[in-house]
């Protein structure tokens, strides 16, 4: 009699082994969904952000200056509002400030180096890669090798205290009330678009650096891109940029 309750003790520890076993899965299986969802959705958004602001800001500032009013496209990618640049730099945001809950100081004045380097590397990138600049700060107050300026870092570490500390907690609360598998499918979907976005603007791009320096057509790629992405239709895109090669 003894010998049967112990064995139905241990079936029961064995059970409830198994089931914290699952649980724990499923837990990290869930987790793994939630920061998936999070760095998609937090990418888009500050692309989008991103794109917004710099054509709001171009349209006040022609308004201000010349008294007209005209949109400018500041896109990044060829499809869509966006702003990969920007994307990047949210995503930095929320990975760097707000998951570790720095303090305000820590936002402001490492949100402001993190903003200047970034901004300063991913213009040298640019023009190491395609030969061009989307934005040269040559003749603003301090600035750095016209690729970045000390006001605009001082800006970007005020928008990270502000993101970190006060728009990602809001849209993390937000984030709790849509969690479930048509959000998993939905972030899934988004990011197969953005890289699909990503990769036809790089080779566009990479393809009109190649023109500029004479390079014939050698394949179908280089055909499809000569007819879909005609340097008349990436000046529409890419109004912003300047060609700095020779």
């Amino acid at each position: 009699m003894k010998q049967k309750r112990t064995r139905g003790k241990d079936l029961k520890r064995r059970s409830e082994a198994s089931a914290t076993e699952e649980t724990a899965s499923l837990d990290k299986h869930e987790w793994k969904w939630r920061w998936f969802n999070q760095i998609v959705l937090v990418f888009a958004i500050g692309c989008v952000f991103g794109t917004y602001y710099e054509e709001i800001i171009t349209l006040v500032k022609g308004l201000w200056e010349n008294g007209t009013l005209e949109w400018f496209s500041r896109r990044g990618l060829v499809y869509g509002p966006f702003s990969p640049i920007y994307g990047v730099g949210a995503v930095g945001i929320y990975s760097m400030f707000y998951q570790t809950r720095a303090k305000w100081l820590t936002c402001l004045v490492g949100g402001a180096l993190a903003g200047g380097v970034f901004e300063y590397l991913a213009s040298v990138l640019q023009e190491w890669v395609f030969a061009t600049r989307s934005w040269d700060y040559s003749d603003r107050f301090l600035n750095i090798g016209g690729r970045t300026t000390i006001p605009y870092m001082v800006f970007w570490g005020i928008l990270v205290v502000f993101t970190a500390r006060w728009l990602y907690p809001i849209l993390n609360r937000a984030y709790g009330k849509l969690v479930g598998r048509g959000l998993n499918m939905f972030c899934m979907g988004l990011a197969i678009f953005l890289i699909f976005d990503i990769g036809m603007s790089l080779a566009a791009n990479w393809r009109q650096a190649e023109r500029r320096e004479g390079g014939e057509v050698e394949n179908r790629l280089d055909e499809f891109f000569d007819e879909h992405f005609p340097e008349e239709r990436l000046k529409e895109v890419y109004e912003n940029t300047e060609y700095v090669g020779e």
